[in-house]
């Protein structure tokens, strides 16, 4: 009876520490996801800037569709070879995650990229090695995704998207990532990046003039890219900040199996140290009878 009650006050210790690792964890995680959501609220405003003026623009030249758009952002091909971006995590310890991206890029490869030749890109360890692990070659990784390394990862990213698809080595760009919807949630999706849709929708501020100079088309060559920029840096923030999420709910969920573990361990510790105190009791009475029967 002893060694149990040693083994279980053993296993109490273990799964004590592990709780207390798993809820620092958790706290990490809601640190880091403070700072990412801190810079995506901040890139959405210069965004969403952005955006109203390529409308302004395309309301300027008059209307033109996107196949008319003077920039190649915009312009539309037959998708003969079509580049993939998978942005997963790095680290795992945060549930699902990187499972669910993995499984929603092969779903799209294998449906939706029908007589297109895919060409991978990868961003975050977990995924890269997932897909390698399947047979799939990588044209391009990004790792070490630290807040640190925001910016030199999106530069990296961007200019390697330009460069595929102004070069006509592609000629449609998707990214497989998880949208941020709330801070208690998020969407795996598919998002085509490139060629860029027409802005659609009303634009702010639509009453007031405009006067252009040097001319729409000028400056509409120097603030697609600038839009496009601001779009895949909104896109990697909201990644990393699903991320985040992901694991400060896995940890919290780890957090709470423990405590229910550690409340079991208790119980059965305590009914073996009762059951042992009993036996004690009744080889005590025993002994007392049989010497008074003697």
């Amino acid at each position: 009876m002893s060694g149990q009650l040693r083994e279980l006050k053993n296993r109490i210790r273990s799964v004590e520490s592990t709780k207390k690792i798993t809820r620092a964890m958790e706290m990490v995680a809601a640190a880091k996801l403070h700072r990412f959501q801190g810079m995506m609220n901040s890139a959405r405003p210069y965004t969403l800037a952005l955006e109203n003026q390529v409308k302004r623009l395309f309301q300027a030249q008059g209307g033109a569709s996107a196949e008319e758009a003077p920039h190649p952002f915009f312009e539309e091909r037959a998708p003969k070879k079509t580049a993939v971006v998978v942005m997963t995590s790095d680290t795992g310890l945060c549930g699902s995650y990187n499972t669910d991206l993995v499984n929603l890029t092969k779903r799209f490869l294998k449906n939706d990229l029908k007589g297109s030749e895919p060409v991978l890109i990868g961003i975050g360890k977990s995924g890269i090695t997932a897909l390698q692990r399947e047979g799939y070659d990588f044209a391009g990784t990004f790792t070490d995704l630290r807040a640190s390394r925001v910016e030199e990862v999106l530069k990296g990213f961007k200019e390697m998207l330009e460069e595929l698809y102004v070069s006509r080595r592609v000629d449609a760009i998707h990214v497989v990532y998880d949208h941020f919807l709330t801070l208690s949630t998020y969407q795996g999706v598919v998002e085509r990046i490139l060629p860029l849709e027409k802005p659609e929708g009303e634009t702010a501020g639509a009453e007031t003039p405009y006067i252009f100079e040097p001319d729409p088309a000028a400056i509409f060559s120097r603030i697609v890219p600038m839009f496009f920029e601001a779009k895949t840096r909104m896109i990697l923030l909201e990644a990393l900040v699903s991320e985040q999420i992901a694991r400060m709910q896995a940890m919290h969920l780890a957090t709470e199996n423990a405590k229910e573990m550690i409340d079991s361990l208790v119980l059965l510790r305590n009914k073996a140290r009762q059951a042992a105190i009993t036996k004690e009791i009744i080889e005590i009475v025993s002994g007392s009878s049989s010497l008074k029967i003697k």
